[in-house]
């Protein structure tokens, strides 16, 4: 399996033990799928010093309809389904390149560290952005001793 999110041991201070954040991460990634056809991109949003705070989607849509793409939760899962873009061929056209895919795909990852209920969707410009913000508790903070 591809990883998608680059570890830093130093993005943590180093009082906080590791595996936490590294199982917030892999569960994140678990059930992804193979990408047919659309760059998808995963980045991580981070705060100013540096911490990670949730995750954004990108996925590249050109010519893709809204009505085309639904994006489902299910449990700890959500799934982004792109249906084949159904356009009448012309028949005085031949393509000798077809570069913008119109095939189905299907992407699904593990919410297990995500705040459900603060997830975020736009399409604009052929850009469908989702946005994956970490639960409170999973997010990394510092206890002050009083």
């Amino acid at each position: 399996m591809t990883t998608l999110m680059k570890r830093h041991m130093d993005t943590f201070p180093a009082i906080f033990g590791w595996d936490a954040f590294d199982k917030a991460f892999r569960e994140f990634n678990d059930l992804l799928l193979p990408i047919e056809g659309y760059p998808t991109d995963v980045i991580e949003i981070k705060n100013d010093e540096g911490r990670v705070t949730g995750y954004e989607v990108n996925i590249t849509l050109a010519g893709i309809p809204k009505e085309n793409i639904e994006i489902s939760l299910e449990k700890d899962i959500i799934n982004i389904s792109v249906k084949k873009s159904e356009k009448e061929e012309d028949k005085n056209r031949n393509y000798i390149r077809k570069g913008i895919s119109q095939r189905s795909m299907q992407l699904r990852y593990g919410l297990h560290s995500i705040d459900k209920e603060n997830i975020d969707a736009s399409l604009k410009d052929g850009l469908l952005k989702i946005s994956l913000p970490l639960a409170e508790e999973i997010k990394p903070r510092i206890i002050n001793i009083g």
